[in-house]
C-alpha cells in the first residue's frame, strides 16, 4: 500500500512539474535551444575526433610504419604552391640506392583533370604511377584489375577508377571495358577500387583515377623530367633512412650550407601527429563554442528561474503552509531544471546524428558514434542543469509561508 501512495506522489509530483513548464513554455525553449546547441557542439567534438583517430590509425596501418613519402616543393614552397616540380626522376633512382630501401614507388599527380563519360562530367586527380601502386598502398579492388608491366612499358591509356569518380560518372552502371575522356585522351577503364571514405586535412580519398605513370607524363601532361611524390619502405631504422635521403637529395639538387629543402620528406609518424594537431584544434575552437553555449544557456536559465520564484511566491507559500518541506521546494524547482536541460541534451545527440551524415559530405569530416557520445553529453545535460537551478532552488525553499502570502 506504501509503494502505490509512492508512486502516486511521485507521479502527481512530476505532471504538477509538467504543467508548470508548459505554462512557462516561452522561456523553457530558450533555454532548452541554448542547451541543445552546446550539447550538438560537444557531440560534435567527440564524434569527429574519434573519427579523425580512427581515420588516422586506419591510413597508419595502410602505410606501414616503414613508410617514407618524399614530396617535390620545400615546407614554404608548398605553402604557396609555388615551383612544386623539384623532385627529379634520376632522385627516384638515387632513392632507391639507399640502405634498407626495399620498395619504391614513384607518383606524377595531375590535379584538377576534367573526366567525361556520356554526358557527365567531374573533375579529379589523375595520378600517374609504377605497377606496385596498389599493393604498396593495400589498395584492393571492388572490380576488374589493375595495369600490367606492358600497359607501363607502352604508355597504354587503361585506368583504375576511385569510388569516387565510380560514382559520379558510372552512377551503378558496370564500368569495366568503358571509355572514359581523362582530359582529351580517351581510356579505357580496366578496374575500380574499393571505398575507403573521407580524409583528413587533404582531398577525398576515393576521388582520383590511377593510371600507369608514363601515360600521364607522355600522354596528359608532357612532363617526363619531374614527379610529383617517391614512396619508399625501408627495413632499417626510419629517421636513419630519411637522413640519407635528404642527404642524397640536397646533394643531387646542389643545396649547400643553410639552404633550405626544396622537397618535404613526411613519414607514416608525421600523419598521426598531424591528425593529433588537427583534433587539438577541433578539440579548442569546438570545445570553447559548446562550453560557451552552455554556460549562456545556464546563465539564462538560472535568471529565467530568479523570475518564475518571483511570480511564483505567493504559489511557493501556499504549499509551504499545506506542508510542503523545503527540501521538497527545492526538489521541485532542481527538478524542472534538470529536466528542460536533460531534454536538450537529448535533443543535441540526435540533432548531431541527423546532421552527422551532412558534416561528413560537405566537409569530407569522418564522424564515429559511440555510446561514449551519449554518455558525455547526458552527463553535460544533467551537471548544466543541476548547476544552473542550484542557486534558484536554495532562494525558492528558503521563502517563509506567511511573507509568500502576504507578498
Amino acid at each position: 500500500m506504501a509503494l502505490f501512495q509512492k508512486i502516486s506522489q511521485l507521479r502527481e509530483f512530476v505532471e504538477e512539474v509538467l504543467k508548470i513548464l508548459y505554462y512557462y513554455r516561452g522561456r523553457v525553449i530558450f533555454s532548452f535551444s541554448g542547451v541543445t546547441l552546446g550539447i550538438l557542439s560537444i557531440c560534435i567534438i567527440i564524434t569527429t575526433i574519434d573519427g579523425a583517430n580512427k581515420k588516422a590509425q586506419d591510413i597508419f596501418e595502410v602505410l606501414g610504419p616503414d613508410s617514407i613519402m618524399i614530396f617535390g616543393g620545400g615546407e614554404r614552397q608548398r605553402a604557396a604552391r609555388l615551383r612544386l616540380n623539384t623532385l627529379k626522376v634520376g632522385d627516384a633512382d638515387l632513392i632507391a640506392r639507399v640502405e634498407g630501401v626495399y620498395d619504391i614507388m614513384k607518383v606524377y599527380s595531375a590535379r584538377d583533370v576534367m573526366m567525361r563519360y556520356r554526358d557527365r562530367n567531374w573533375q579529379t586527380r589523375a595520378i600517374g604511377s609504377t605497377t606496385n601502386y596498389f599493393d604498396s598502398l593495400a589498395w584492393k579492388l571492388k572490380a576488374g584489375g589493375v595495369f600490367t608491366t606492358a600497359d607501363y612499358d607502352r604508355a597504354e591509356p587503361v585506368c583504375v577508377v576511385g569510388a569516387k569518380v565510380y560514382e559520379e560518372l558510372f552512377k551503378g552502371e558496370n564500368a569495366l571495358g568503358k571509355t572514359i575522356l581523362v582530359g582529351k585522351l580517351p581510356t579505357r577503364v580496366i578496374g575500380v577500387l574499393e571505398e575507403r571514405g573521407g580524409s583528413v586535412g587533404g582531398p577525398h580519398v576515393d576521388d582520383r583515377v590511377i593510371m600507369p605513370l608514363t601515360t600521364v607524363t607522355s600522354r596528359i601532361v608532357n612532363e617526363k623530367r619531374y614527379l610529383s611524390m617517391v614512396r619508399v619502405k625501408t627495413n632499417r631504422d626510419l629517421d636513419g633512412t630519411i637522413e640519407d635521403i635528404r642527404a642524397i637529395l640536397r646533394a643531387s639538387h646542389g643545396l649547400k650550407g643553410n639552404l633550405d629543402d626544396d622537397f618535404t620528406i613526411r613519414s607514416s609518424k608525421d600523419i598521426l601527429a598531424f591528425v593529433t594537431v588537427i583534433s587539438g584544434s577541433l578539440l579548442l575552437f569546438l570545445g570553447t563554442a559548446s562550453i560557451v553555449a552552455l554556460v549562456v544557456s545556464g546563465f539564462v536559465l538560472a535568471n529565467l528561474f530568479y523570475l518564475t520564484i518571483q511570480e511564483r511566491k505567493k504559489d511557493i507559500g501556499i504549499r509551504r503552509a499545506y506542508g510542503a518541506t523545503r527540501k521538497g521546494i527545492l526538489l521541485s524547482f532542481l527538478f524542472e531544471s534538470i529536466l528542460i536541460t536533460f531534454i536538450g541534451g537529448i535533443a543535441g545527440i540526435l540533432l548531431s546524428v541527423i546532421l552527422g551524415g551532412t558534416f561528413e559530405k560537405l566537409f569530407d569530416i569522418p564522424m564515429m558514434f559511440s555510446f561514449k557520445v551519449v554518455v558525455f553529453a547526458l552527463v553535460f545535460s544533467f551537471f548544466t542543469g543541476l548547476l544552473s537551478g542550484l542557486r534558484p532552488a536554495l532562494r525558492a525553499s528558503r521563502i517563509e509561508p506567511i511573507e509568500a502570502i502576504r507578498g
